[in-house]
C-alpha cells in the first residue's frame, strides 16, 4: 500500500499544509513520545533499547510486588507507590538506569524529523537524542523553565526532565497532578503553541499516560480554542477506539496498513520514515521551480509505426490518448504559478508536450 492509499491520508495531507503554512494554515508543532526513541542507534549489541512505559511498569511492579504482569497496574499510580515505599531517589534511579542515554545515538529518522519546519518540537522523553541530532535547522534547547527566557528561534522543549540535567523527572501520579502549578511556565508555553499551531503527536500509543494527560489538558484548558490534534503511528485502531479518539478532537492517522511485516518496532520505524518523507516532499514548490510534467509522463503515446498509423484510423484509440494527455495538462494547469508571461524555456516544453497529441 502507498501512503496516498491510507484511509487517513486526507488528515495527513492537511497536516502537511499546516506544516508548510500553505493557504490559511498557521503552522504545526510536534509532541514526540517514548516510541520515537526506539529509532535510536545502539552503540553495543548488549545495550538495552529505550524503554517504553510497559518496560518501566514491569520494573516498578517487580520492585513492589514481585509481579511481572504489568498490565494490571496503572502506570502513574504504580510509580507513586514506588516513591512512597522507596523514596524519590529510588524512583529517579529507575529512570537513570533505564535510560542509557550515552549508549544511544540519534537515528536517521531523528534528523528527518528535525529537518522539517515545525514551529516547535516538544517531547516528554528523558533522553537527549533530539538535542544531539545534527540538523539543518537551528533550534534552541529548553530543558528548564529558565531556558524559556533565552532565544527566539524554534525550540526543542523537554517537558518532563532530562537525564544528566534534571534533579527529578515527571514520572509519578503526584508529579502530573502538581505539574500545572510547579511548571506553570512550561504549561503556558505549551498552551500558546497549541493555540497557534496544529499539533502532531508522534509515536504515542493510545494508552500512553503522557498522551492521555496532555491531550486531556488541551481539551480541558483550551476548549473551543483548541486546534486539531493529529495522533500518528501504527495504531491498528478498531472502530470503537477511533470513534472515541475523534470525539476528543483527535484525528488519528493510523499507519497500520502502511507497514504490515515485522515486529512492532520495525513496523513503527518503517511507517514513521515514510510519513516524514511524505511531509518533507509536501513542501510547496516556489514559482521558479515549476515545470510541466516531463516526457516520461507521456509513456502511453504511440512509439511504433503501427501505433502511429492506428491513431489516425481508430477513433476510440485516438480519443483515449487525448484523454490521458488532457489529464496531465489539467494537473499542469492546476499547479501553474500564475505567471503572466511564462519563461521561454518552460514555454518550449509546454509547446513540445502540446504537440505530442496530433
Amino acid at each position: 500500500m502507498t501512503i496516498e492509499e491510507l484511509a487517513d491520508f486526507g488528515a495527513l495531507r492537511q497536516l502537511g499544509h499546516a506544516l508548510w503554512q500553505e493557504g490559511s494554515a498557521r503552522g504545526a508543532a510536534v509532541l514526540v513520545g517514548a516510541g520515537f526513541s526506539r529509532n535510536a542507534v545502539r552503540t553495543g549489541a548488549d545495550t538495552p533499547e529505550p524503554p517504553l512505559w510497559s518496560t518501566l511498569v514491569r520494573l516498578l511492579a517487580e520492585g513492589l510486588y514481585k509481579d511481572s504482569n504489568s498490565r494490571r497496574y496503572d502506570p502513574l499510580r504504580l510509580a507513586e507507590e514506588y516513591r512512597v515505599n522507596y523514596g524519590q531517589a529510588a524512583l529517579d534511579e529507575i529512570v537513570r538506569t533505564s535510560v542509557c542515554d550515552q549508549a544511544w545515538e540519534p537515528g536517521a529518522v531523528h534528523k528527518d524529523l528535525l529537518d522539517l519546519p515545525w514551529a516547535d518540537v516538544l517531547t516528554t522523553n528523558w533522553d537527549t537524542l533530539l538535542e544531539r541530532t545534527p540538523t539543518n535547522r537551528r533550534r534552541a534547547f529548553v530543558r528548564t523553565t529558565a531556558d524559556l527566557a533565552h532565544g527566539s528561534e524554534a525550540r526543542i522543549i523537554k517537558l518532563h526532565g532530562t537525564v544528566g540535567v534534571s534533579e527529578r523527572f515527571i514520572f509519578a501520579e503526584e508529579d502530573y497532578r502538581t505539574y500545572p502549578t510547579r511548571y506553570a511556565a512550561f504549561v503556558n508555553t505549551a498552551r500558546q503553541i497549541f493555540i497557534e499551531n496544529e499539533l502532531c503527536l508522534l509515536r504515542f500509543s493510545g494508552d500512553d499516560p503522557n498522551f492521555l494527560k496532555w491531550s486531556g489538558w488541551v481539551r480541558d484548558h483550551l476548549g473551543e480554542s483548541a486546534r486539531r490534534i493529529y495522533l500518528i503511528g501504527v495504531l491498528d485502531l478498531l472502530p470503537p477506539k477511533r470513534k472515541f479518539l475523534e470525539s476528543r478532537n483527535i484525528a488519528p492517522i493510523d499507519l497500520g496498513a502502511l507497514a504490515t511485516v515485522g515486529t512492532r518496532d520495525e513496523r513503527e520505524a518503517s511507517a514513521t520514515a515514510q510519513v516524514l518523507c511524505f511531509l518533507a516532499n509536501a513542501r510547496p514548490k516556489a514559482a521558479y521551480e515549476w515545470r510541466p510534467a516531463d516526457h516520461a509522463a507521456y509513456s502511453f503515446m504511440p512509439k511504433t509505426d503501427q501505433e502511429i498509423q492506428r491513431q489516425f484510423k481508430d477513433i476510440a484509440y485516438a480519443s483515449s490518448l487525448l484523454d490521458q494527455a488532457a489529464r496531465i495538462w489539467r494537473e499542469d494547469r492546476r499547479n501553474y504559478p500564475a505567471w503572466l508571461v511564462c519563461p521561454a524555456d518552460v514555454r518550449r516544453k509546454l509547446s513540445s508536450h502540446s504537440n505530442v497529441v496530433r
